[in-house]
């Protein structure tokens, strides 16, 4: 053998043997500012869901795990976020950590929650029922050291990301809470006493949680990146008024909309950059982008539309005004530049070098399998092409299965179940009080609804507490649906009428997850603000299915959006109902060929039959019926 060709022989095989080098994973893990949204449910938009398009997507992936709601210890300990946070992780990622929104409290500010906990008990009051909250000295401190070095036994590079801050304009300044230092207000015990309202001069940075973080980065030697001082300046320049119309969510001085989350992707991707964090893979471009580059909708379920959107964004453009088109490559989607007029083509125009623009898909696919179509924007010579890819789930052949909840009378009676399922309902820290028959629901202006309110841990009526602003993972309504041992559920449909009452500031979240643990946690609808007395009928379409013998639970998450404790304001539901389709898992293995068609699934006294054209039956096992 000649020696250049041993030389190239050995490089292939070299070549040959190496293992594939898979991205670096950036893991998120935080509250409602950073979290992934259903852009079909609300406007919000957590800024780590635009974060991933400022990395080289073929050497950096973003899972982002922010949960509303949480503070450092919910997100440690209770619904298997952090544990199954890290067994995604791989030597070589990294992790972002930002808390501090939460963990500020909404009963007591600046205060742990259980040790307000064991206030009151020791003096004969109840506890609170909203279990967030932590002391920037303490266990704010404790909870960060636990994420960074549990990341870092497993290989995993911490980094601590300040909090955006919130939208508190004093004058031309973000006020000081609004910065995360609650040193102008804040809860303290001492002497055994509650001590609220106490306040520490400016310089004094025991109450700043920000300053706790920065802290805590110096003593692990981990990297922070000051995202909270980036965001009181983005806020200043756009000034007040543009940060409310632009920026943030309609009446919501916290979570920010499209253009402010993206804003805010893109100031941290340059912190990192500026940091030398994962440096050589992040792009702040300056032309024409798409988020995401690639819209992977997943599963979907033949004939069941779904909401999706892309945004497309452009700074220091030439020339500085311009139009952009964007167009579909297939049938099975229509486009939107305003959410109203959808078409397989649509326009839209940009002046001032910038562009900004949601571009709305309505997707309707038949059939079943896998499909990828194209979405192409074009602005002058430039082109991007958005590949589209949906997993088509047929809904032919399966048996109804049905769930409902009348919700008609306290106590609230059990669900009425069709097919071979089994449901429950379950009230935590939430208690049915009464029926009124005060609401109005189309031409019924006499409607009754049962009335639910806020609960201690005994069950018994309790305040709503202050200063809410998101769900509270302890509180819910939930609604669940077990699948039969042998079989799967595709839920095709989630509906009820929902109403408050006495109020007109009731806000609530639908979530899904599944099991005990309530893993693989979904928001699927929000509503702010429930009409006082007006009924209104919600309908989802998920796509969602139940694994044999798995539960699904459906939770309703009240909280009420005011600045101060308040009793008697109720979130009333009625009709609550889960419908899908029951498959057996082997669901080609039942079907016949050559002339004959498909066979007939069949209940009889809660049993499923496979009846096939000759009329035989066999149970779902396979055992012929005699």
């Amino acid at each position: 053998m000649k020696h250049n060709q041993f030389v190239l022989t050995l490089i292939a095989a070299t070549v040959i043997s190496l293992p594939a080098i898979s991205a670096i994973r950036v893991h998120t893990i935080g509250d409602s500012t950073m979290a992934d949204y259903d852009e079909s449910t609300t406007d919000k938009r957590g800024w780590c869901t635009y974060l991933g398009s400022f990395f080289d997507p073929e050497s950096v992936t973003v899972n982002n795990r922010g949960k509303s709601g949480a503070d450092t210890r919910q997100f440690y300990t209770s619904g298997n976020l952090w544990a199954s946070t890290k067994s995604q992780m791989s030597a070589g990622d990294y992790l972002l950590i930002q808390f501090a929104h939460n963990d500020e409290g909404t009963v007591t500010y600046g205060m742990d929650n259980e040790e307000y906990a064991a206030y009151c008990t020791a003096n004969g009051q109840p506890a609170p029922t909203d279990a967030r909250g932590t002391n920037p000295q303490t266990t704010y401190r404790d909870f960060l050291r636990k994420f960074i070095r549990e990341a870092r036994e497993l290989g995993v590079n911490p980094v601590l990301v300040g909090p955006i801050c919130r939208k508190y304009f004093s004058g031309n300044d973000i006020r000081r809470n609004g910065r995360h230092d609650l040193g102008d207000s804040f809860s303290k015990i001492e002497g055994g006493k509650l001590l609220e309202k106490q306040s520490l001069p400016a310089d004094d940075h025991t109450m700043d949680y920000v300053y706790a973080m920065s802290v805590v980065a110096e003593e692990e030697n981990v990297p922070f990146v000051n995202l909270t001082e980036a965001t009181r300046e983005l806020y200043l320049q756009y000034g007040e008024a543009q940060c409310t119309q632009l920026l943030f969510c309609s009446g919501d001085n916290t979570h920010t909309a499209t253009l402010g989350a993206n804003l805010i992707a893109r100031r941290a991707a340059q912190l990192l950059k500026d940091a030398g964090i994962l440096a050589d893979y992040i792009d702040i471009p300056t032309s024409i982008t798409a988020t995401p580059a690639v819209l992977e909708i997943g599963e979907v379920y033949s004939g069941v539309q779904v909401n999706k959107e892309i945004l497309l964004t452009g700074f220091g453009l030439s020339p500085e005004a311009g139009k952009v088109t964007i167009t579909t490559t297939g049938s099975n989607f229509t486009l939107s530049v305003d959410n109203a007029n959808f078409a397989s083509s649509v326009e839209a125009e940009y002046a001032g070098a910038t562009l900004f623009q949601r571009v709305y898909i309505r997707a309707n696919y038949a059939g079943k399998g896998s499909v990828v179509e194209n979405i192409v924007i074009t602005s002058g010579e430039t082109e991007i092409t958005v590949p589209v890819s949906a997993s088509i789930i047929s809904l032919e052949g399966g048996a109804t299965v049905k769930a409902t909840w009348a919700i008609d009378a306290k106590p609230i009676p059990e669900a009425v179940a069709e097919g071979p399922i089994a449901t429950s309902l379950t009230l935590a820290h939430m208690v049915a009080t009464d029926t009124k028959a005060e609401f109005t629901y189309g031409d019924n202006t006499a409607f009754e609804m049962v009335r639910i309110h806020n609960a201690d841990d005994e069950g018994q009526k309790a305040n709503w507490p202050a200063g809410e602003i998101d769900e509270n993972v302890t509180r819910y309504i939930d609604f669940a649906v077990t699948a039969p041992a042998t079989m799967e559920v595709r839920i095709t449909g989630i509906s009820m009428l929902m109403s408050a009452h006495s109020t007109s500031s009731m806000c609530c979240h639908i979530n899904t997850g599944f099991g005990d643990e309530f893993t693989g946690v979904k928001t699927i609808y929000e509503r702010k603000n429930i009409p006082n007395k007006t009924v209104e009928k919600v309908e989802i379409t998920p796509t969602l299915t139940i694994p044999a013998g798995e539960t699904l639970h459906v939770r309703i998450l009240p909280w009420h959006d005011l600045g101060d404790a308040k009793n008697g304001k109720y979130i009333c539901l009625k009709d609550v109902e889960i419908k899908g389709m029951a498959f057996e898992p082997q669901q080609e293995a039942i079907e016949q060929t050559g002339a004959q068609t498909r066979s007939a699934k069949v209940f009889e006294n809660g049993i499923l039959y496979i009846v096939r054209p000759d009329g035989t039956r066999y149970t779902i096992d396979g055992n012929q019926v005699r």
